[in-house]
C-alpha cells in the first residue's frame, strides 16, 4: 500500500531560503572551478622528444609522461606533440611513433608544422585543422 507523500507547504520564506541556499551552492561550485588549473585537452597522442637536437627522428619520440602545459615551457626546443593516429606509424621499424620524419613537397605534413611551430614565438603551437599541438620547452 502506498502511503501519500506529505510536502511541507511552500511559503515564500521557505521559497527565499531555498533560493539562498541554491545561489550560495552555485557560487561555491563556480568559485572553486576558478581555481583549477588549465586541462590538458589532448587532440590524438601525446608524445615526447627524448633528443632535442633530433626533432624529426621517430625513434627518439615516446609516448608522453608528463603534462605539457606545466613541464614545457614557452621556449624554442620541442617538447610534446599532440598528434592524430594518422599521423602515428601503423606498422613497420616505426610503429608506434609519430611521422616526424616525412618531408616532401606535400604541405601540412607533421615536420612543416614543427618547423612552423619552432620558428613562432607563441606556445603551445595549435594546428586545429590538422588537429596537431606543438608544445615546446627550453633547451
Amino acid at each position: 500500500m502506498l502511503l501519500p507523500l506529505n510536502f511541507p507547504k511552500l511559503t515564500s520564506n521557505n521559497m527565499k531560503r531555498v533560493s539562498i541556499s541554491i545561489l550560495v551552492l552555485c557560487s561555491a561550485i563556480i568559485t572553486a572551478s576558478a581555481f583549477r588549473t588549465k586541462q590538458i585537452i589532448p587532440v590524438g597522442t601525446l608524445f615526447q622528444l627524448t633528443d632535442i637536437s633530433q626533432p624529426f627522428n621517430p625513434a627518439v619520440y615516446q609516448v608522453a609522461t608528463i603534462d605539457p602545459i606545466t613541464d614545457c615551457p614557452n621556449s624554442s626546443a620541442i617538447c610534446v606533440i599532440d598528434v592524430p593516429l594518422s599521423d602515428v606509424y601503423p606498422s613497420g621499424p616505426n610503429a608506434g611513433k609519430p611521422k616526424v620524419d616525412i618531408a616532401t613537397a606535400v604541405p601540412n605534413e607533421l615536420s612543416d608544422d614543427i618547423v612552423v611551430a619552432l620558428g613562432n614565438a607563441s606556445d603551445p603551437t595549435s594546428f586545429p585543422a590538422r588537429q596537431r599541438i606543438i608544445y615546446e620547452k627550453q633547451p
